[in-house]
């Protein structure tokens, strides 16, 4: 009779791996961390090596103990995730303010640069809490890192007054609203005096799903994938560390998982609008973009949404894409109903009308809340 098998996987960082285990009555979460870094270290030692008392044992989203019997919490064909332990997170580089990573050599900067951190939810407030700047000088320092560090240093100040906050159940996003994921690396995804805006997970899942990697379930190449996902931990699939198609383990195939339907905007895809002129003409702000023969298109290929605080200027079927720019939080306020757009031979102008009479020095907010 065939022995009963679960799978144990390594996918955090590479290189990844897989074993299988054979699924006895006795076997224990312990045995399986200290075989499975013993296998791993035999195969990938010369890259990277495994401790098995720097790791845990996950199913699902649930952290294991090292006594728990295996076969109490698994059932044959299931997956064993080994990730590396929160607690096992160290201090980092991430300057001034700060900051953390998961332990792994250093990866020190030519040009050392500085990001702002903010919690979203009050950003309004005057809360001088509510933002923090931080130096980052270690190529290897993770967006992760630096929301643990930002919740720390936050819920230090408060000194227990009001509400803390818990980093698990946060998730960065750009200037763009574009989530970023927590093992991304800082230097990777951000430049100099750039914002990071910190929101409740399930903010996040309300405007858009696929961008914290719930949805989609049919597209994705590895199966193992689908299996964590039956959790429906939320803060998990973005705190994991990203998978790989490497080793995946023989698995059922993956059902379509959706949260709730897609808007017919979030089905558009958009090239992002990188290059555009800025003028300040009072009463009004004006922003140019430039693209050749733009006027040709008809009047329907043209949107353009403004708020106080925002504005999203979509341009569609030129030259066979769909473009946008999308400036989710301007420097000033601006008046939506008094602001327009107007299509010119090669130039979309859009006018933005001012709050109040002052003069902008950017188009978007890149300074941290409540800085002189």
């Amino acid at each position: 009779m065939a022995s009963k098998k679960l799978y144990v996987h390594f996918e955090e960082s590479e290189p990844n791996y897989t074993s299988p285990f054979n699924l006895e009555s006795s076997l224990t979460f312990s045995e399986i961390a200290n075989q499975f870094c013993t296998k791993y270290n035999s195969k990938h030692g010369s890259r990277r090596t495994l401790d098995p008392k720097a790791v845990l044992c996950k199913v699902g989203s649930k952290s294991m103990q090292p006594e728990d019997l295996v076969s109490e919490h698994v059932n044959a064909g299931d997956d064993v995730f080994v990730v590396v332990n929160p607690n096992a997170i160290t201090s980092g580089h991430a300057g001034s303010n700060g900051g953390s990573q998961i332990s792994s050599a250093e990866a020190p900067l030519e040009k050392k640069f500085k990001v702002y951190v903010h919690y979203e939810m009050e950003a309004t407030s005057k809360d001088a809490n509510a933002t923090q700047m931080f130096q980052i000088t270690d190529g290897n320092t993770t967006v992760g890192s630096l929301i643990k560090s930002f919740v720390d240093e936050y819920n230090r100040k408060r000194g227990g007054s009001g509400k803390s906050l818990d980093a698990m159940t946060l998730c960065a996003r750009t200037d763009s609203e574009i989530v970023v994921g927590a093992y991304d690396k800082v230097a990777s995804k951000f430049k100099n005096n750039d914002d990071i805006w910190l929101v409740p997970i399930d903010v996040a899942l309300k405007e858009d799903n696929s961008r914290i990697g719930i949805e989609d379930a049919e597209a994705l190449a590895n199966p193992i994938e689908a299996s964590k996902r039956r959790a429906r931990d939320k803060s998990y699939y973005y705190w994991a560390m990203p998978i790989t198609p490497e080793a995946a383990a023989p698995r059922e195939a993956p059902r379509q998982i959706r949260v709730r339907e897609a808007t017919e905007q979030e089905r558009v895809h958009f090239k992002t609008i990188e290059s555009y002129g800025f003028e300040n003409a009072d009463p009004y702000v004006k922003v140019y973009v430039t693209l050749p023969g733009v006027g040709s298109l008809p009047k329907d290929k043209f949107q353009c949404d403004f708020d106080v605080l925002s504005f999203s200027l979509r341009i569609f079927d030129y030259n066979g894409f769909n473009h946008r720019l999308q400036v989710p939080r301007l420097s000033n306020d601006i008046k939506p109903e008094e602001s327009s757009f107007k299509v010119l031979k090669d130039t979309v102008v859009v006018r933005l009308r001012k709050g109040k009479d002052t003069h902008w020095f950017d188009l978007h907010k890149t300074r941290g809340i409540g800085e002189s």
